[in-house]
Parts: structure tokens; sequence; C-alpha cells
């Protein structure tokens, strides 16, 4: 202003003080807490108010043309990222991680404005710097015990990336489904890091698992899906990868922990529309294979669970079916129940065997 330059020259000058500034602060260690470095601290303290200033009239005379709010926000992106991997403090290198964060958000939907794109098609890059910064919670350096803070820093940035995304497109359920479905697997990788947290990773997996499952029942929706397998099948596989997982981590798990959730969302939903609502044989037909081959699968690898939803699934759609063939065959329960009554001794001491051999199963 001084030398009388035309615009954009003040504007510059002022980033430019921003930038040499908080770099200046990130990339040199402070001093010592000693009293003759009292005024040293004081300076740094007067710079960074400096920076600030500086930066705030930077991006305010940057508005004027949308070219160079973008180099801003690029340039703003660039300092944080050099601030968070750099910086001699970890104060300095979270709030680098922050400042980054925030301004790649700005870049990706002043960018989206910029070329004429939809904020809800935005929304995929800001999910990307959310997988960016998942992506660098698995650095070296932030693997320490010591670097927790920070650590938590770039995790939680991301995870609000996400929240960022998912609100911005809220109006368009297909684009959420796609932003789930995305999400879910950026999670699903996160879980192969190396951790010595279990209980992270078990979260990190469900979450996952959530997000697409959610994914899949919006898609499914859209496209005017009605048949209620569509919905409850996927959960129930999901459900088993996560109990033959857990299985591989604890052999002494019971089997109501790795088979019983599946179970009971693949056979219960259909057993109760075969049982409510005039469906289709197919279905009844396709129920009563899937419990009787879980019945056979349960007695050969002698697990309680698929035992004991297998038996009951079986029993209640034949029984179902008698029903619908004719008032007379309501009999037949009632002659098995009298043939039961009047078994011999030895037949049931042979039932009280099996049922604590059933017990006794896992």
């Amino acid at each position: 202003i001084s030398l009388g330059l035309a615009w954009p020259a003040g504007t510059m000058a002022a980033l430019g003080v921003f930038t040499v500034t908080m770099l200046g602060l990130a990339l040199t260690p402070p001093p010592r807490s000693l009293l003759r470095n009292r005024p040293v601290r004081m300076a740094r303290t007067v710079v960074f108010a400096i920076g600030l200033a500086g930066g705030g009239a930077g991006l305010a005379g940057s508005l004027a043309t949308p070219e160079l709010t973008l180099f801003t926000l690029g340039g703003a992106v660039v300092v944080g990222a050099v601030a968070a991997l750099a910086g001699r403090t970890q104060h300095a290198r979270i709030l680098g991680w922050l400042f980054a964060t925030v301004m790649a958000h700005g870049f990706v939907l002043t960018t989206g404005l910029y070329r004429d794109i939809e904020p809800r098609w935005s929304a995929f890059g800001v999910l990307t710097v959310g997988a960016v910064l998942l992506t660098a919670a698995t650095l070296p350096r932030l693997r320490h015990p010591e670097a927790a803070r920070e650590t938590a820093t770039v995790e939680w940035s991301g995870y609000g990336s996400a929240l960022v995304a998912l609100a911005i497109a809220y109006d368009s359920p297909r684009h959420v489904a796609a932003l789930l479905a995305a999400w879910g697997a950026v999670l699903g990788v996160a879980v192969l890091r190396p951790t010595d947290r279990p209980n992270r990773a078990r979260i990190l997996f469900w979450s996952a698992v959530a997000c697409e499952i959610t994914a899949w029942w919006l898609m499914m929706y859209l496209a005017d899906v009605t048949l209620p397998e569509a919905y409850t099948l996927p959960f129930a596989v999901l459900a088993l990868l996560v109990g033959l997982l857990e299985l591989r981590q604890r052999p002494d798990a019971s089997s109501w922990v790795a088979y019983g959730p599946a179970l009971v969302a693949a056979l219960m939903p259909t057993l109760v529309i075969v049982i409510t609502a005039n469906t289709s044989t197919l279905r009844q037909v396709l129920l009563l294979l899937g419990a009787v081959a879980t019945l056979i699968f349960g007695s050969m690898r002698q697990q309680q669970a698929p035992v004991v939803i297998g038996g009951a699934v079986t029993a209640a759609a034949a029984l179902h079916a008698l029903t619908l063939v004719g008032p007379w065959l309501l009999l037949i329960p009632v002659g098995l129940i009298l043939l039961l009554l009047g078994a011999s001794r030895e037949r049931r001491r042979r039932a009280q065997d099996g049922l604590r051999a059933l017990r006794e199963m896992r």
C-alpha cells in the first residue's frame, strides 16, 4: 500500500505475512521455560497475532475473485499440511491438522461452486479429505504412544469430514447411499491397520458394517425393491462374517455369538412373513430348506445355536404348512404328541441324553 502497488499486491503481501509467521512458529522449537526466555515467548505470541491478522486480511482480500480465492485456500492447505507434518511441537502439529482440514473443505466446496458442480457432488470431495486423513493416521510417527493426542485429532478430523459430507448431501438419498458405501469401504480399510487397541478395531468394523447395510437398504428402497429378504439377507451375511471373525479370535466363544444374530436375521423375518401373510409357496419351501440345512449343519458341527434355531424354524414352518393343506391334518401333531407320550422309558432316557448333549454344545 505504501508503494502504491495495484491490487492484489496488498492481498498477496498479507498472505505472505501469514505464511512466513505461521511456518516460522511451527518449524522452530519454542524456548525453554526460563525467566530469561520470557521475551522470546512474548515475541512468539505477538508474531502469532500478526500472522492471524495477516491471514484474515489476505483471505478477505482474496474473496474478490474466484481464482484468487481458490489460490488462497489451496495455499492455506499447503501451509497447514507443512505445519502438521513438520511442526516441532505437538501443539503446532495439531493446529496444522485442524487448519488444513478446514481449508481443504473450503477448497473443495469453492471449486465445486466455481465449476457449477452441485454441492451433493462436492460432498464426495469432502469425503475424500476424510479418507486422506484416516490414511495419514497410519504414519509411523503417529503410532507412538506420545502422539496419541495428535493421532486422535487426525482421526476425528476424518470422521468430521464424513459427517460434513453427509450433511451436504442430506437432501439426496442416492448420494447419501453412495457416500455411506464409500465411507464403509474406507472404515473397512482402516480396520486392517495394526493397532494395540482391539476395541477400536471392533468399533470401526461395526461402523463399516452399519454404513454398508444402511447404504444397501437405501439403494433397495430407491430401486423400489419390495422383497423383504433383499433387506435382511445382506445383514445376515455380514453378521455371519462378523461372527466367524469373532470365533476365530476367540475359539472358546459360544455358537450364539458366532451364528445367533446371523441365523435370526436370515430366518426369523421370513418365518414371520410366512405365518402372518398369504405368501408364495416358493418362499415357504426355501424357508424349510434353509431351516433344515441349518439344523443339519448344527448337528454335524455340534453347535447349539444352529440346532435350536434351525429346529424351531423347521417345526414352525412345517406346522404352518400342514395347516394350509387342510383342517384334518391338524390331527397329525396331536398323534405325534400321543406317540411321544406313549414312548417307552428307554426312549425318554435317550431324549434326556440328547437334551443333555444339546446343552453341552457350544
